[in-house]
């Protein structure tokens, strides 16, 4: 290349830059605006980094960060790995006298139990204690003539591969806060 070309080029190489400068200017000058183009983070990534800023603050201790940080992570998680297993689980024998059930539904610290009959693997019903006291007051509280399973609702079986993004939308659409996991034979594997 010649001198003249030199020059040429060192000229629009500076124009060049000049307009990359001034392009936001220039380009309003002709009626165009340019938007400011954001990093793509995923929802994922954002609660992670306000998380992490609350962290910083000391407002967020570790097992709080740990526990919202698993928030995101609900499509990788099955209900197995968050349920009651079913050796932890509270349930009711519903051959049990009245008696018993009423007491054993009372003294219980949760509102809802599974009742089984045989066998915990024979899921019946569930029993919600705010149901059973309301048939207690029907029968003017007489433990003898409560009938467990006309009070009961029909127990809802999920399996234990539903994911809990799958499971936390089931819930949301059936308005339901409890359900039977059960593994692929239809055994009791535990609550959620």
């Amino acid at each position: 290349m010649n001198e003249a070309g030199w020059i040429a080029a060192g000229v629009l190489a500076g124009l060049g830059l000049l307009g990359f400068a001034f392009r936001a200017r220039l380009l309003a000058a002709f009626g165009y605006e340019l938007q400011r183009i954001e990093p793509q983070h995923s929802n994922h990534d954002e609660a992670r980094g306000a998380v992490d800023d609350f962290r910083r603050d000391g407002q967020v201790v570790r097992e709080d960060r740990a526990r919202i940080g698993r928030l995101s992570d609900l499509d990788e998680l099955e209900v197995s790995d968050v349920m009651v297993h079913r050796t932890n689980m509270r349930s009711v024998n519903a051959d049990n006298p009245p008696e018993a059930v009423v007491r054993e539904i009372l003294q219980s610290p949760h509102t809802r139990m599974p009742l089984w009959k045989g066998s915990l693997d024979n899921i019946v019903g569930v029993l919600h204690a705010k149901d059973l006291l309301r048939a207690l007051n029907d029968v003017g509280n007489d433990f003898s003539q409560i009938d467990v399973m006309k009070i009961a609702t029909k127990p809802w079986f999920v399996p234990d591969t539903t994911t809990l993004q799958e499971q936390l939308n089931a819930f949301l659409r059936r308005k339901a806060h409890f359900a039977i996991v059960v593994d692929e034979y239809g055994e009791v594997e535990g609550l959620v």
